[in-house]
């Protein structure tokens, strides 16, 4: 499969190279013949002495898609940097309806209004990530924010681009790993090293830019190390602990997370040409990333497993104690994450009238990791996927605008080990889609549609338990589903300050794999999973109301959202529990140290209410710098609207702050205060999560030396005051909270 649609990408992208070529030469010497004969024409006793050649006048467009509304927001720059951490959820924690899913400081995964995993797709480039974060929160992110220039975070009808994955929204990191323009210098780039004094962490990261005339390369690297997370109390949460699962006698860790270390490095190539008229590129990159599991979410005891005749001598290895026993914080699970990317681009600027750009984008990822229990391996994940978008941006009239474009995915997925809940499954889809947008005076009007098809075809005829006696469950050959999804979407300019934008979107979403077909013990959410080959499509019915108004010195940003998810895919407990040492299903559990309990995937209608504000203003103006302060807030609550009418588990909380700052072109200081209340509707079998104030503190300061050469200096106090804080959207919040006060320096240089 890859091998062919390898060819077909390096075919499409010469072919759309060649003929913007073709058509840039020509249409130059043609251009270039018209105009002088007219001028010959109109001037006949003009010679070559009386032309006079004038000064380059570069004309910059402005992309349409680029005007934002209130529901999408982009972090670039200085407060990007200032907010890049290890993890991609950890960086965008405080950005508006954004919440950080944390398995332990090695794991973030972006939490948007209340939804994550197959809901949100996270990309790199416009292309997935295509890593095992969507299978369990145990799985990291294969994406390193260090590299990211710039991060955008889409929610609402424009999702509709990047299909029935995005149904909760988009988070796209930007590298710019393929150049797309040439450096104003034969070699730039950058370098920048920072600490963290909580763990001992160290970030070193460093990128080269080279380029003249018509090519241009970019270089990339990065190192990060550190050593177990610090915390101002206890790792487990005892009293958590004994509500949920009935255990009093847990070994504890006071002061820092054991098994929480991480070092994880990688790098990048990338080349483009880059024409007058076009340009096409490809970059190559690898990520090595290994990093420890707080223990008390994970841990295997010999007596439980079959089928381990494989792993010599199995009674004398260590660290498979109970996953809740006494000694579950253990150190002795880690998990060894690689990936591989070819990434290829190519676009042709205004080929015909009418036509803005042809574009073709594809990747190619190959990812895999091992867990490894007790110093051995025991399961390895592997995700091989092909993804690829072609669009054609249309402005036929003044008014109107457009795009029209294909996307198509290919993935393998296997999970092959003991714990191996998952078959080896092949998944496919295509999409087209179109988005357009008319201006008319004030009213900007958007529509767009998608039909997607997809189909899963596992490799296993039937499911079957190990070691147990259950019959096993036979499997349709293939699974096949059809989704359409609409939107709209009308921006009212009131003036040239204010804007009013309502958007409507009818947004569908097929099943993913592990919802489907899961069977087995899923030991990092401590439960035994129970797919469903009957799910039908997910459909959410959205309404979002937004507000935007800018003058010289306030700024107040803020939008409401309705979310009617009909068919919403969700885990439901059973009542049921699987004994692990007797591999059977009982109506009770004596011991939760034995026992895992049932969930199976089902679905029900589920209502999402919420809102994100900010309002921004100078306080004072100053000739030292201005005084600015910034309010904020932001809300949602996800709840069963049948049956019991239960919450959603491991909701987002009530949070607001404010943040004062105050500085200048050169250098910048800010102090930011986040209060998050109570988690008190935190979902069925989940327990509460107690409130806390955040406060983080940044400053900056720019050097700008000889030449090109710039410094930029800067330092970061995260939870100052020290506080325990348990995210009520993380898995592992009973047993790891996150981190305790930190430090973190920083030097970056750019030339």
């Amino acid at each position: 499969m890859f091998s062919r649609t390898l060819l077909f990408t390096g075919i499409s992208s010469v072919l759309l190279t060649l003929s913007a070529m073709h058509q840039a030469q020509a249409g130059d010497s043609k251009t270039t013949q018209s105009a002088q004969a007219q001028v010959l024409a109109t001037h006949p006793e003009d010679s070559e002495e009386s032309i006079v050649e004038l000064e380059t006048i570069e004309v910059i467009g402005v992309d349409q898609r680029s005007q934002q509304t209130p529901e999408q927001s982009t972090l670039k720059g200085k407060a990007l940097r200032l907010q890049q951490s290890d993890t991609l959820g950890k960086t965008l924690e405080s950005e508006l309806g954004v919440s950080n899913a944390s398995f332990g400081p090695g794991v973030g995964i972006p939490v948007v209004r209340g939804l994550t995993g197959s809901r949100v797709r996270i990309m790199q480039n416009g292309i997935g990530s295509h890593d095992a974060s969507t299978m369990s929160p145990d799985h990291a992110v294969a994406i390193e924010p260090l590299f990211a220039e710039e991060i955008n975070i889409v929610r609402g009808p424009d999702t509709i681009r990047f299909g029935g994955g995005a149904i909760g929204g988009v988070v796209d990191v930007k590298d710019n790993r393929i150049p797309e323009r040439v450096p104003e210098n034969l070699v730039g780039g950058a370098v920048e090293s920072r600490y963290d004094t909580n763990g001992d962490g160290t970030n070193s990261a460093f990128k080269l830019d080279l380029g003249k005339d018509w090519l241009a390369m970019r270089v990339g690297g990065f190192f990060r190390s550190r050593n177990d997370t610090q915390i101002p109390g206890t790792a487990i949460d005892a009293a958590a602990m004994q509500q949920q699962f009935g255990l009093t006698n847990i070994r504890n860790a006071t002061g820092e997370i054991p098994n929480t270390d991480s070092e994880s490095s990688g790098g990048s190539v990338g080349a483009s040409w880059l024409g007058d008229t076009a340009m096409a590129g490809m970059s190559v990159s690898y990520v090595d990333n290994r990093y420890g599991i707080p223990k008390g979410s994970h841990g295997l005891d010999p007596s439980h497993i079959e089928g381990l005749e494989f792993l010599p001598d199995i009674e004398d290895l260590i660290g498979f104690e109970d996953i809740l026993g006494p000694d579950a914080l253990n150190p002795s699970i880690r998990i060894d994450m690689r990936q591989t990317r070819y990434d290829f681009k190519s676009e042709w600027y205004q080929p015909i009238t009418g036509i803005e750009r042809v574009g073709f984008r594809y990747g190619l990822v190959d990812y895999k990791h091992t867990e490894i229990e007790g110093g051995l391996p025991f399961t390895t994940f592997e995700n091989k996927a092909g993804e690829g978008r072609f669009e054609i941006d249309h402005q036929f009239f003044e008014s109107l605008t457009g795009t029209f474009g294909v996307q198509w995915i290919d993935r393998n997925f296997s999970a092959l080990g003991v714990e191996t809940f998952v078959p080896v499954t092949d998944q496919s889809s295509l999409g087209f889609y179109t988005t357009q947008e008319l201006t008319l005076a004030d009213w900007v009007f958007k529509a767009g549609l998608r039909t997607e098809q997809s189909w899963v075809d596992p490799e296993a005829s039937f499911l079957k338990l190990r070691g147990s006696a259950l019959p096993p469950t036979p499997l349709p050959d293939d699974l096949k589903y059809q989704a359409e999804s609409a939107a709209l979407s009308a921006k009212w300019n009131i003036s040239d300050k204010a804007a009013v934008t309502l958007s409507l979107n009818r947004a569908k979403r097929s099943p993913d794999i592990q919802e489907l077909l899961s069977l087995g013990p899923h030991l990092s959410t401590r439960t035994f999973d129970i797919g469903n080959v009957q799910l039908t499509n997910e459909t959410a019915n959205m309404a979002d109301l937004g507000f935007d108004w800018k003058s010289d010195r306030v700024s107040v940003r803020g939008n409401g959202y309705y979310n009617w998810t009909d068919s919403f895919v969700y885990q439901r407990n059973t009542g049921f529990f699987y004994d692990i040492d007797n591999a059977k299903l009982l109506q009770k559990c004596v011991s939760a140290v034995e026992c895992l309990p049932i969930y199976a995937y089902d679905q029900r209608n589920a209502l999402f209410i919420g809102y994100e504000s900010e309002v921004k203003t100078t306080l004072l103006t100053t000739g030292l710098g201005d005084l600015s302060v910034t309010l904020f807030s932001d809300f949602v609550r996800g709840q069963f609207v049948s049956g019991d009418k239960s919450d959603v588990p491991r909701m987002p909380p009530l949070r607001y702050g404010s943040e004062l700052g105050f500085g200048n072109s050169v250098w910048n200081t800010a102090l930011r205060y986040t209060r998050a209340e109570q988690q008190s509707r935190p979902g069925l079998n989940e327990t509460n999560t107690d409130p806390y104030h955040l406060l983080t503190a940044t400053a900056d300061y720019q050097i700008k030396s000889v030449g090109s050469l710039e410094f930029w200096l800067f330092a970061k106090g995260s939870n100052l005051l020290n506080q325990e804080m348990r995210s009520s959207v993380s898995f592992l919040r009973n047993f790891a909270p996150d981190p305790g006060r930190s430090f973190v320096f920083g030097l970056r240089a750019t030339f």
